[in-house]
């Protein structure tokens, strides 16, 4: 598939935000304003191409937009990751609920895919945590999407959120035990008898959600990006 160049903008944006290259200043309500002047500036992006990839950030919901306040970058905090934590809790259980006797071929494939391009990174990509992460909601979004694809709209903003998370310097993941623990777990969801995984699948969520909540406890009270 080739990008467009508001795609390409979109992930040039979002990039920088997962690698916190961006100097971004809160606003006293606490959230981060994304102005088109300072992705320009900093990106060296065109007006144009930053406004438009802002505009499919927005649409994905990644970041919020509202009339006169603009496109701003909520905070992480405390607060957001419990709250967080919670709507993937209710997402999964609807996933898990609508989840099909035998998912479609095309979504099987789509995801064997997946896991077999994963397997083959090169290894400056596996050491890399923004492409891990990347890969990470990627593969399970198009799983999810593939169970319930009108829960895909509810989906998309919170596993943004979550690759935040996922992203933040103090958070550290062991990625390579992170795969040879979901590998199978995914496989048995596409597999001709996936129900006898769907538990696994929610306790794997589960025990990563536990292993950041544990990190970042330490972190602050506070927000933090």
């Amino acid at each position: 598939m080739k990008f467009t160049k508001a795609q390409h903008a979109m992930e040039q944006i979002w990039a920088a935000i997962l690698t916190r290259q961006l100097s971004l200043t809160a606003r006293a309500e606490g959230d981060y304003p994304l102005t088109v002047s300072a992705l320009c500036e900093q990106l060296s992006l065109s007006t144009a191409t930053a406004r438009d990839g802002l505009h499919l950030l927005a649409v994905e919901g990644r970041v919020l937009y509202q009339p006169h306040l603009g496109y701003r970058l909520t905070p992480l905090s405390q607060a957001d990751w419990q709250a967080l934590i919670q709507a993937l809790k209710g997402l999964f259980g609807a996933f898990i609920d609508s989840f099909p006797s035998k998912l479609n071929e095309q979504t099987a494939l789509q995801v064997l895919g997946l896991i077999h391009s994963i397997q083959h990174l090169p290894a400056k990509d596996s050491a890399d945590i923004t492409t891990m992460t990347y890969w990470h909601q990627t593969l399970h979004t198009q799983l999810l999407c593939g169970i319930n694809p009108y829960l895909q709209k509810a989906l998309m903003p919170i596993m943004a959120q979550h690759q935040r998370y996922l992203t933040h310097p103090d958070v550290k993941i062991d990625w390579l035990a992170q795969w040879q623990q979901l590998f199978p777990i995914v496989r048995g969801l596409v597999s001709p008898c996936p129900q006898a995984y769907t538990q696994r699948y929610q306790q794997y969520w589960q025990s990563l959600n536990q292993h950041l909540d544990d990190q970042l406890t330490a972190l602050t009270s506070g927000q933090f990006l």
